[in-house]
């Protein structure tokens, strides 16, 4: 699985880094492929996580409760953006200061968890995969996570 990091820095702020994978095929980062995905359909609901995220990367810095963790395997960090309606938009948490999304998508009223419906399970399980492999980046020295939240790919 070959990735790059990308920093969102029209995201990004003073509290937090906004960061996003971009797959060695494509051009687009999995959160712009999120947004052209759903902006059109979902424009309230993207309103929302934008604010959100916003908040955290400028006010309060990316905490916890602002997160719906054990969306993947213990300890990995996958988690989804909590309170975004009927939308789920996954993604990596580190800590305070850097966050990674993927990507996401609708979660049907009648649905209980993303297992239950193909075409989100699908995106979580790709964020899993992509924490597998940065987890096995940062072990070994590949990647470092800064105290200010900067992601240094080496």
């Amino acid at each position: 699985m070959e990735f790059d990091l990308k920093e969102i820095e029209e995201l990004s702020g003073a509290k937090a880094h906004v960061y996003s994978v971009v797959f060695e095929s494509e051009e687009d980062s999995l959160l712009e492929q999120f947004v052209k995905e759903n902006a059109q359909q979902y424009s309230k609901e993207m309103k929302k996580i934008f604010a959100k995220i916003k908040k955290m990367a400028d006010i309060t810095g990316c905490r916890k409760n602002f997160f719906k963790e054990g969306e993947g395997v213990w300890a990995d960090g996958v988690v989804a953006l909590n309170h975004t309606g009927r939308l789920r938009l996954y993604g990596i948490y580190f800590n305070d200061t850097v966050i990674l999304f993927g990507s996401g998508g609708y979660k049907p009223p009648h649905v209980k968890s993303y297992q239950e419906y193909p075409p989100l399970n699908t995106k979580a399980q790709q964020i899993k995969d992509i924490a597998q492999e940065i987890m096995k980046l940062i072990k070994s020295g590949e990647l470092r996570i800064e105290e200010d939240g900067t992601l240094i790919k080496i």
